[in-house]
């Protein structure tokens, strides 16, 4: 295999990281919000309007840097790690996420749930 066969398009690359990004803030988001955390205090850590924490928490703003990323987590209390993993070390799953009786079966019917 060559690094063409695995190499993905551009705008798949990007809309996974800006993926990733927002579930990594949605993570540490959801377990400070649990303990009480609000918005508010989060924009008032921040020095940041709360309609900008709210937008930046609900996935409403286009794009959200490295750095803004960091920010917060250092703000909810957490850390980025970075990492990254060669193409050909990522397990291949074909895993089909729609409930069972959405699926098809060999025969092209829908699966009975």
């Amino acid at each position: 295999m060559t690094m063409n066969d695995i190499r993905r398009s551009e705008g798949a690359v990007k809309a996974d990281a800006r993926l990733k990004l927002f579930f990594t803030l949605q993570k540490a988001w959801k377990r400070r919000s649990a303990e009480g955390m609000t918005a508010k205090d989060l924009a008032a850590l921040l020095n940041r309007d709360k309609a900008y924490v709210s937008r930046v928490l609900n996935g409403r703003t286009p794009t959200i840097t490295i750095e803004t990323l960091a920010l917060f987590l250092d703000r909810l209390g957490h850390r980025l790690e970075v990492d990254c993993i060669a193409a050909e070390d990522i397990p291949t799953t074909n895993v089909d996420a729609r409930p069972k009786r959405m699926q098809r079966t060999s025969s092209g019917r829908e699966a009975a749930e």
